[in-house]
């Protein structure tokens, strides 16, 4: 039979799409790449920022709070532009991690501020220490304050510093003191206070005046000459250490080394150890004049 279309169909002719060639207007589908997304900074800037404001909640670690903080803003910004250009998926993450880094970068300031205010302070209070430990002149014997708050009693009064009564019977100003023995003289002036010394109590004791102190008009301390005051002493015949009986009477002579424009005011004489002291002062209304 012939063909009315012209052509004769071949049954033994495999037909186009049954082995493996695609019928036409079909094609390969291409392979999909998942973009991988860059959301590091973010992350970091949170972290950094966490630990920046944990830092600076104390003052002194002002720097490393402004450091963290500082490296948090950049990341955190950074993390949020590449989030608006669709390269990160976490830009809420970076703008908080910026956050966090301008609170930390503000608690630095902070934290510098009160650790300058805190070395300033400091500083005063060392130099008003020190300028309280040069005070007193070399040499000088704080004994004397150790009752500063009693008030001293005028000149010529009796004073109780038991076992004893004390009074001072005479202040002079000498350049020079002098015994049968050795004499000596003065680097400053000597200022040489008698004392009549009573026992008032109901034994023999002992009272040698060398832990008395004597007081300038500028509250400047100085000690007992310890080798013109046991001449002197020998000099009156009574011992320095000698024991004094109940009831008896001796006087006793003190002398200080004072520089001769250093005006004596106040005594303090210790009758015995750990007493509070007797003080007394050793002028009326006029000074004691240095001598020429």
């Amino acid at each position: 039979m012939s063909n009315p279309y012209g052509q004769q169909y071949d049954p033994n002719r495999a037909h186009p799409s049954a082995h493996g060639a695609p019928p036409p207007g079909y094609g390969t589908v291409p392979p999909y790449h998942h973009q991988q997304m860059r959301n590091g900074l973010g992350i970091a800037a949170l972290v950094i920022g966490i630990i920046g404001v944990l830092t600076g909640v104390i003052p002194i670690l002002f720097f490393a709070s402004g450091t963290l903080g500082l490296l948090a803003v950049i990341f955190g910004f950074v993390g949020r532009a590449r989030a608006s250009r669709g390269t990160a998926s976490n830009g809420g993450l970076a703008l908080s991690g910026a956050i966090l880094g301008l609170i930390s970068m503000g608690l630095a300031t902070w934290g510098l501020v009160v650790t300058l205010s805190a070395v300033g302070d400091a500083a005063t209070q060392l130099d008003k220490a020190l300028a309280s430990a040069t005070a007193s002149p070399e040499g000088a014997d704080p004994s004397p304050t150790k009752s500063q708050a009693r008030k001293p009693i005028p000149l010529g009064a009796v004073a109780k510093e038991p076992p004893f009564s004390l009074k001072v019977v005479s202040v002079s100003r000498e350049q020079t003191v002098s015994s049968s023995i050795d004499s000596h003289k003065a680097q400053g002036s000597y200022v040489v206070v008698r004392v009549l010394v009573k026992n008032t109590g109901n034994s023999p004791a002992s009272f040698d005046g060398t832990d008395s102190g004597l007081l300038d008009s500028d509250s400047k301390q100085y000690n007992v000459d310890s080798d013109a005051t046991i001449s002197q002493n020998l000099e009156t015949g009574q011992g320095l250490y000698d024991e004094i009986n109940p009831g008896q009477k001796v006087t006793r002579v003190l002398v200080f080394d004072l520089p001769k424009k250093a005006k004596p005011v106040v005594i303090a004489m210790f009758g015995a150890e750990g007493s509070e002291g007797a003080f007394m002062y050793l002028v009326k209304n006029s000074e004691l004049a240095s001598p020429a």
